[in-house]
């Protein structure tokens, strides 16, 4: 084959797999592949026997807490009441207006869906609960951000809409479920308010000054600061957050104003917190675990360790004596998204550096491995068929750990779902108005009891 013919060969495949990673196997006409994580438990019942509740996620665009409170908002006098009050059932309709370009969405994604439905099942029994979803897709998104060689190195790749896109970037982003819950009446919104996460849910997390939002904090705001900069936290960004962790309100959301750490100890010893549970299509199913996490002053992750990690620059390969491979071809991504993971331990070895590779070869950014301590409270599995991903959940409804939540029977819990779909990241997930589940008594999602 002549050196020009090969050009045309590698010019045309390099076009193929931007068209299959930006529309994912149907670019092609190529079903999608299934993708399916160990199965560490268990259900003790039979789901198809447990009630259904189908519930809509909605596109919140860039609608934050200071948003909801201004005069903005028609509905802020009525907040405390509730957001259901004013909005239950309009779910679809907020989805269509707030998805399209306008003044909460300053950045909009063409052809972004305004809303999803999950069915959501529950049950419990003498040590655990349970809780299964399903939700439909037309691609299982289980890669994150990726390293792809060039001929000559390993360069940063992917990442989610629009940020790649807007780069010429074909994006790589993981899908992704959260499950945010608390105690009945619990958390207030903000010092001295009467309304709680009960009553408005996520929205009391989100705030006008973190990733991706209008009042977006640079880094070079948040390095001299004395808590979060270099001298602190060493956070790069500002992540979900409770106002009773700030001493102050304001129409940035305070992000700077954090109150003193014998305060805020106090606040998560007073269960003053609330738990949030990941799973997560890239990083935490191949190793069948949640990443679990609680929020108060931040988005932190529980005591021990999470279920991924990386590195600043690749150091790890598939081990071609395990799965028949080092890498995956970028041609090749879509059909074999459910062979992606590297997982610390199972399919993954130091990167040789006097292995050959080819340009396009792919290695994710993120190694899963097993958790450990209370970040291992969550167990998970998740899979990809039919159209449709199906995760279940089960963790212990007391895990004697104080970075949960304790789960008893006989109550109903507030909670909020979310669902990152199509290669997206922060705030362009889906979400619900604030629901409830009950262990045994009424709730939007009623769990069952199961077993002996």
């Amino acid at each position: 084959m002549t050196g020009k013919a090969c050009g045309l060969r590698g010019f045309v495949w390099g076009l193929v797999s931007l068209a299959v990673i930006l529309g994912g196997c149907a670019a092609l006409g190529l079903a999608p592949p299934e993708v399916a994580g160990p199965r560490l438990f268990t259900f003790p019942g039979d789901w198809t026997k447990v009630p259904a509740k189908t519930v809509t996620l909605f596109y919140p665009g860039q609608a934050s807490w200071e948003f909801l409170t201004s005069n903005d908002h028609p509905g802020a006098p009525a907040l405390e009441a509730g957001c259901t009050g004013c909005h239950a059932g309009q779910e679809k309709t907020l989805g269509g207006k707030l998805v399209q370009a306008g003044p909460r969405e300053a950045d909009p994604i063409p052809g972004k869906a305004p809303s999803i439905d999950l069915t959501v099942r529950a049950a419990y029994d003498s040590e655990y609960v349970y809780v299964q979803f399903r939700w439909p897709t037309a691609t299982p998104h289980a890669i994150h951000t990726l390293w792809r060689y060039d001929g000559k190195q390993w360069v940063a790749w992917g990442g989610p809409k629009p940020d790649a896109t807007k780069k010429g970037i074909p994006p790589s982003y993981e899908d992704r479920l959260a499950v945010l819950l608390d105690d009945p009446d619990n958390v207030p919104a903000f010092d001295g308010s009467a309304a709680t996460f009960s009553q408005v849910g996520c929205w009391m997390t989100c705030h006008t000054s973190m990733r991706a939002m209008p009042k977006d904090v640079p880094r070079n705001a948040i390095e001299p600061h004395p808590y979060w900069g270099r001298q602190g936290r060493k956070v790069g960004d500002i992540r979900k957050y409770l106002l009773i962790s700030r001493t102050a309100r304001d129409e940035a959301g305070a992000w700077d104003k954090v109150k003193p750490a014998a305060e805020l100890t106090r606040l998560k010893a007073a269960g003053k917190f609330l738990d949030l549970w990941q799973w997560r299509a890239a990083r935490s199913n191949g190793v069948g675990y949640t990443s679990d996490d609680w929020v108060l002053e931040y988005r932190n992750g529980d005591a021990g360790r999470a279920p991924f990690f990386s590195r600043p620059k690749p150091e790890f390969m598939h081990n071609e004596k395990v799965v028949g491979f080092r890498a995956i071809p970028e041609a090749d991504l879509p059909a074999r998204m459910g062979q992606a993971a590297l997982i610390e331990g199972k399919n993954a070895v130091p990167l040789d550096p006097n292995t050959r590779f080819a340009v396009g070869d792919l290695l994710p950014q993120y190694l899963q491995r097993e958790p450990q301590g209370s970040g291992a409270d969550v167990q998970a599995s998740g899979r990809y068929a039919d159209g449709h991903w199906v995760v279940e959940l089960r963790r212990k409804l007391n895990t004697g750990n104080a970075d949960d939540k304790v789960l008893r029977p006989g109550k109903a819990y507030p909670v909020g779902f979310s669902i990152f779909d199509d290669t997206v990241s922060n705030r362009r997930h889906y979400v619900t108005l604030p629901l409830t589940v009950g262990l045994g008594v009424d709730g939007d999602v009623k769990a069952v009891k199961v077993g002996p």
